[in-house]
């Protein structure tokens, strides 16, 4: 406790508000500057999903460019994993149909699994990557392809199904993403 003199020299108490109110700004500032942190924590997050979202579609687009380009050239210069041999047709004039690409087992199974299994393609790392990246994805960007009878009347087109996986792609057993992107791409092609 201290004692000051007032001007009549009588001694007056000081409170220690001054003390109460500085701690209290001192609480308020920092519950604002950790919230401020918290947010600007969340927002690079959001910013590093996005560019991995952005990555991964970067590598979809290499793998079904890559297909579409093999799929169009002679069959004896294409890989074995996309000849007209081992291309499924699926009739989807028969209801109930489903693409062959729609079968897990056309991105998981062996390449006799059933499905499109036996076009799955994967890409290699000359075939998505440059020297000036940074990124590798997860999982090499893949593809695969089937032929599809549509319409009335009818009439048959290629279709090409592409995946690509962003830096941080992992998965379970199953092939079930556990963490990171996937992005699906698609086109039909008439060859």
């Amino acid at each position: 406790m201290v004692i000051n003199s007032n001007n009549l020299g009588q001694p007056v108490r000081q409170t220690g508000v001054s003390l109460v109110i500085v701690l209290l700004l001192m609480v308020v500032i920092s519950l604002t500057a950790a919230s401020a942190m918290r947010g600007a924590t969340s927002s690079q997050r959001v910013t590093n999903n996005v560019r991995m979202d952005f990555v991964a579609q970067q590598y979809a687009e290499a793998a079904l460019r890559y297909c579409e380009a093999q799929l169009q050239l002679a069959d004896a210069s294409r890989p074995n994993s996309l000849k007209a041999a081992v291309i499924p047709a699926v009739d989807m004039t028969v209801t109930g149909a489903t693409g062959a690409w729609e079968n897990p087992l056309s991105w998981t199974g062996a390449v006799n699994a059933g499905g499109a299994a036996a076009t799955r393609t994967a890409l290699g790392s000359s075939q998505y990557s440059s020297s000036g990246s940074s990124y590798t994805p997860g999982k090499a960007p893949e593809c695969v392809a089937e032929t599809q009878t549509l319409g009335s009347p009818t009439f048959t087109v290629t279709v090409v199904t592409a995946r690509g996986f962003s830096p941080d792609y992992r998965a379970d057993n199953n092939g079930n993403t556990t963490n990171g992107a996937v992005v699906w791409l698609q086109s039909i092609l008439n060859l």
